[in-house]
């Protein structure tokens, strides 16, 4: 049915234009066209070079569509056709009347180039590993070559009607589909991509009501997400026997949600209402997966009998909120809100008796991964006018998040109780100056849980200032700076995180010095220090404690001079670079621990150079250089090689990302 409807969007979305274009006579059309090619060199093939992108040598452009005619307008816009990050746009319609909209894109996401393997079965549900126990194992030269790469393309179309009426209707479709191999490591000695085939389709419907002082929506959506590669089975690198993985299920999703907004109140008050209810569904059968309750591989402990070898997964998402904004005084503005949010988890429970290798039985199940949680959060907003200029604010805030499951504790603390309050001020007395200075307090209450609490839902405190001035000294000058000081401290925190620090500035500029050149720049510096005590198994108390550092530094400078009436050239620098550390502290139990130099190291050069010449007011020409360069260097990936001994395979996943890289183009614009 999704897909029956679906189509049809689109159908109407695409025949819509043409019949109104053809009841009009004339039409006011403009817009532009670009067109170019350019050829790259990146000397080492390096997918982080292209992540998100299509930087191949060849054709690459954008058209710009805008035409109006009466009360009716078209626009079409379309950028790279052709290439794998080509993305359209179709949308159009009558002031008034009704709009429409079609688009289409396409995303890679372009992890690794050219990996290497000795499995066999890559992109299928069967990976296979060579068997450990024959002579030698394939050299490199006979290993299988992929790309870990996923395709992303989404489509649909959307129909709005409103009849020149406060009352409308929009109905909406869109189709999600990725397509490739992504990475999973199936076990530390072996890399493995896993499959991907998927599809995702949505369709929504949405109705309301526009007046002066009353506004109501009410929306449904629908979604169903289909994957065609639900569980991988892998011969295991160590004795060759088989292995299950399992993927996300099948799943559906509704959802129906509802505003309201109602203005004009007294005290200048406007009044917000919501709410939704959606719900998760998906189901797991143990023969549709391969699952395989004789494999002693897949078990390596003793557990049986199972309660049920099928999971339903049922997820019920309730939300609701009101917001309440007033002026009750000339000077004082207000605002009151409350949100509540509610996840309850009736998945299926499967239970199991598991006895050890060396122990006795005990009982157990799947209940502590089936969160449930509510989250209440309520706060006041208040915005003061004082003399000079000047704006004073402040609030408060509290937040309960209270986490079950359906038979006990899903982690070791149910519930935590955020208070935060905030003061800030802003001054803008002199024309030339603005300045602005903020704090926040948060404590977070868990009731004194340490360990094996995790570190985020421990006691804690959070300071934070912000401070920013911006300064207009002349017409042709803009200058800024802010800064921020953050730092959260897990109060009984014995065995994981103690202390989280950060500093960020960020520093800007804008100088026209004339009225043909132009220049801007920024500084930015941030700096992260997390210090965390360790703890080993069967371990009461810290082993060693750990301090990661984390400074990056970034700044550009650009360039915009006006040679001639025709002629203009631009130019443009940035760079980027992080230092990370990861100290330890060996005096609480004498270990030795050795300090890591090499953590997350990188940088990163980015220089673009170009000439536009105006050969008219239609026509114009530029031709461009760029200039891209990352070196990264971490000790996860020193020394890398792809065989470490006889049961360790290595594909070269991101063993590799630097690159440098020269892009040359020509781009010819025609505006219409």
């Amino acid at each position: 049915m999704i897909k029956k409807i679906y189509s049809a969007v689109v159908l109407l979305a695409l025949v819509a234009p043409g019949t109104v274009f053809a009841a009009e006579e004339a039409a006011d059309v403009h817009g532009s066209i670009e067109l170019g090619g350019r050829g790259v060199d990146n000397n080492t093939n390096s997918a982080k070079f292209e992540e998100f992108v299509d930087m191949s040598d060849g054709v690459f452009g954008q058209v710009q569509l805008d035409a109006f005619m009466g009360d009716y307008f078209l626009q079409f816009d379309t950028t790279n056709p052709g290439n794998d990050d080509q993305s359209y746009q179709l949308k159009g319609g009558d002031y008034g009347v009704f709009k429409y909209k079609f688009s289409y894109d396409e995303m890679p996401h372009n992890y690794t180039f050219d990996a290497i393997t000795p499995a066999t079965g890559i992109g299928t549900q069967h990976i296979t590993f060579p068997d450990t126990t024959s002579p030698a194992i394939p050299p490199l030269s006979q290993w299988t070559s992929f790309d870990y790469k996923v395709n992303h393309k989404s489509y649909g179309g959307e129909l709005e009607f409103s009849l020149n009426s406060p009352f409308y209707a929009k109905l909406g479709a869109e189709k999600r589909e990725e397509d490739g191999l992504r990475p999973y490591s199936v076990k530390q000695p072996a890399e493995v991509p896993e499959p991907i085939s998927s599809t995702t389709d949505n369709l929504f419907l949405k109705g309301g009501y526009l007046g002066e002082s009353l506004s109501v929506s009410l929306t449904g959506l629908l979604s169903s997400y289909k994957n065609d590669h639900k569980y991988m089975l892998w011969d295991d690198p160590d004795d060759h026997t088989t292995d299950l993985v399992v993927f996300s299920p099948d799943n559906d999703f509704k959802k129906l949600a509802g505003d309201l907004s109602w203005r004009d109140l007294p005290l200048q008050s406007m009044l917000a209402i919501g709410g939704s209810y959606a719900h998760l569904t998906n189901s797991y059968n143990a023969n549709d997966i391969g699952f395989d309750t004789t494999n002693s591989t897949i078990f390596q402990r003793l557990i049986e009998p199972y309660n049920r070898l099928t999971f339903d997964g049922d997820i019920d998402f309730t939300s609701a909120s009101v917001a309440l904004t007033s002026r009750p005084l000339d000077k004082l503005d207000t605002k009151l809100y409350y949100r509540y949010f509610e996840r309850d988890n009736n998945s299926s429970i499967i239970s199991y008796t598991s006895v050890p290798r060396s122990g006795s039985p005990e009982e157990t199940s799947n209940n502590d991964e089936l969160l449930s949680y509510q989250k209440d959060d309520a706060g006041i907003d208040l915005d003061y006018r004082l003399p000079g200029r000047t704006k004073l604010e402040g609030g408060y805030e509290y937040l309960n998040m209270d986490r079950s499951s359906p038979a006990g504790d899903a982690i070791t603390t149910n519930k935590t109780v955020d208070n935060s309050v905030y003061i800030g001020i802003k001054n803008s007395t002199l024309d030339w100056v603005t300045a602005k200075l903020r704090y926040k307090y948060l404590n977070r209450d868990s009731a004194d849980r340490e360990a094996p609490t995790l570190f985020y839902y421990q006691n804690q405190s959070v300071d934070e200032w912000k401070m920013g001035l911006d300064f207009y000294p002349v017409d042709s000058l803009d200058l800024g700076i802010s800064y921020t000081y953050k730092d959260i401290d897990y109060d009984y925190s014995v065995d994981s995180r103690q202390q989280d620090t950060r500093n960020n500035v960020y520093l800007d500029a804008t100088w026209r010095a004339s009225t043909i050149a132009s220049f801007t720049g920024f500084v930015g510096f941030e700096q992260v220090e997390t210090d965390a005590n360790r703890v080993t198994d069967n371990q009461t108390s810290p082993v060693y404690a750990q301090t990661i550092d984390d400074d990056f530094w970034s700044y550009g400078l650009a360039a915009k001079v006006a040679a001639t009436e025709k002629l203009t050239f631009n130019l443009s620098w940035q760079y980027q670079k992080s230092d990370g550390a990861v100290n330890f502290d060996n005096s609480l139990t004498n270990s030795n621990y050795q300090d890591i130099v090499e953590s997350d190291d990188y940088t990163q050069h980015v220089l673009e150079a170009k000439a536009t010449y105006a050969v008219d007011q239609k026509l114009g020409v530029t031709i461009g250089y760029i200039y891209k360069k990352l070196d990264y260097s971490d000790i996860n990936y020193a020394n890398y090689t792809n065989v470490l001994d006889t049961t360790y395979y290595y594909s070269g996943l991101y063993a590799d990302p630097n690159y440098e890289a020269n892009i040359g183009y020509l781009l010819v614009a025609y505006k219409f």
